[in-house]
């Protein structure tokens, strides 16, 4: 949820200095000379989509080879490590997952934890999409995903976590959202993953390395001001990918 209230008139009567120390502007779209320090960390690669207000919705692949990343309603390919993408479908609706059985990738159409009902199908990793299906509903009937955890071996596995909205606006006192958590799961319990980047998280994926891929969206928790008016949280129009440089299982 997003919020967007008026300053009070204390706000006017800052100084400039002030302003530009205190409040954050309002950038729906990330200036091109910014440095990205996401890109510079040490443990996880950075990939983005521009152009994509709901983020990254489902990913399939690996990015050694061919990646394919929904964004909610359109389907992207990358086969150069994410230096490019390409828009091989648009579907026209949310596609929230995507499967693999025999040899057919499944691009399926409930937006629950737990994903369904396959609708597009592709033949060559991604590349076309079709509505027909190469099997029948004995089949597509099974097909299940879960968007948000992801399982590494019968004892470990992955999963987002939503934090609590803790934190109170003073002026109006309504719950701030907060970003998501990664937590890994064990049969010895649940422990926070280091996750560095503060996001809305859609989406997780292991590839056959074991390297997670986390869907994100650019949401930005924190405030933005735009004349009298501010907003939180801020929102960017980029689809992110997020992908351990490392296999996560053992860690």
């Amino acid at each position: 949820m997003q919020f967007k209230t008026t300053l009070r008139s204390l706000l006017f009567v800052c100084t400039i200095g002030l302003f530009f120390s205190s409040c954050q502007k309002d950038h729906h779209s990330e200036p091109k000379d910014r440095i990205d320090i996401e890109t510079k960390d040490a443990n996880w690669t950075k990939l983005s989509i521009p152009g994509q207000l709901r983020g990254t919705s489902a990913i399939y692949g690996n990015i050694d080879d061919t990646l394919v990343v929904a964004t909610m309603y359109k389907i992207y390919m990358t086969t150069d490590k994410g230096a490019s993408w390409q828009m091989v479908n648009d579907a026209g609706f949310g596609i929230p997952s995507f499967s693999m059985y025999q040899g057919e990738l499944m691009a399926l159409s409930n937006f629950q934890d737990h994903s369904t009902s396959p609708i597009l199908f592709s033949l060559d990793q991604g590349k076309n999409w079709s509505r027909k299906g190469k099997y029948g509903y004995e089949v597509y009937d099974k097909v299940k995903v879960n968007r948000k955890e992801t399982k590494i071996s019968e004892k470990e596995s992955y999963k987002i976590s939503p934090q609590p909205n803790k934190i109170i606006d003073k002026e109006y006192g309504r719950p701030l959202m907060q970003p998501d958590k990664l937590v890994r799961v064990t049969d010895k319990g649940e422990q926070l993953l280091d996750f560095p980047f503060r996001r809305q998280l859609n989406y997780i994926y292991h590839d056959k390395k074991n390297r997670l891929y986390i869907g994100a969206e650019g949401t930005r928790f924190e405030w933005s001001v735009k004349g009298n008016e501010r907003t939180y949280p801020t929102s960017t129009d980029t689809a992110i990918i997020y992908i351990s440089k490392l296999p996560i299982s053992g860690q």
